[in-house]
């Protein structure tokens, strides 16, 4: 499928749902539908336990990681902070993002979690926006009982969604970031705005990361960087059992 066959949402989210619920969530074949900004109707379809949205298979490194990948799904099961947390993006892309990373790297985080803490593990300064206040307190609480490991003072979270969010993202001052991880929940903050009021933040040479970069509901985003030196990555991410897709935009 390629993305000039369908008419991204620019403001509004997307529904998905399973049509025939047994066999779809068997197969992850999940159906997308949303209403165009001209008030046109489209929908998707993918069977995301074999390809990602745009019909993308995985990646060969992210399937020989199948039995890491389906461990930190149970381990998620009884925790939702991971024993070695990391980011729940393409396995790929946190092979990739390894390689980036150096201490002393200013990271800024649209959604928090596990890779947080990855993040402060490697000793770089992180700011995290997150709309949850209680998923919020329970990151912290992990960092507050592990100073060491996860350099508490290097952190600092921001219960903020929506417009709110994006207007205290407006104030950071330009190319002042290494990294940017776009990965928050459309609901209470769009992935597009948070492209597209961070874009101006990254350092030249720095990089913008987008987390679900093949469903449409964030392509009005991805499409902002179009022209930027772009490393896709398609393939099965940790806690999770289904095909996903990370992007990374060279600034």
């Amino acid at each position: 499928m390629k993305r000039n066959q369908h008419t991204p949402p620019k403001t509004k989210n997307i529904t998905a749902s399973y049509k025939t619920p047994v066999i779809d969530q068997l197969l992850g074949r999940t159906t997308l539908e949303w209403t165009c900004d001209d008030g046109s109707e489209e929908s998707l379809q993918a069977s995301l336990r074999f390809t990602d949205y745009e019909g993308n298979m995985p990646s060969t490194y992210s399937v020989m990681r199948l039995p890491y990948i389906f461990k930190t799904w149970m381990q998620s099961r009884r925790s939702p902070i991971l024993a070695e947390p990391v980011p729940f993006i393409v396995m790929d892309a946190i092979r990739f993002l390894e390689n980036i990373v150096k201490p002393g790297m200013t990271v800024v985080e649209a959604g928090g979690g596990n890779s947080s803490l990855w993040f402060l593990e490697r000793n770089t300064m992180v700011t995290t926006y997150e709309h949850s206040s209680d998923w919020a307190g329970f990151i912290q609480k992990t960092v507050r009982e592990n100073p060491l490991r996860f350099h508490e003072k290097n952190f600092n979270i921001k219960v903020m969604q929506g417009q709110s969010a994006i207007a205290d993202m407006a104030l950071i001052p330009d190319q002042s970031l290494d990294i940017v991880l776009v990965d928050c929940m459309n609901d209470f903050t769009r992935r597009n705005d948070c492209m597209e009021v961070l874009m101006s933040k990254v350092k030249k040479g720095g990089w913008m990361v987008l987390d679900n970069s093949d469903n449409p509901v964030n392509w009005v985003g991805a499409d902002l960087l179009k022209g930027k030196e772009m490393r896709r990555f398609s393939g099965f991410a940790p806690m999770g059992l289904f095909v996903c897709q990370t992007t990374f935009w060279k600034m």
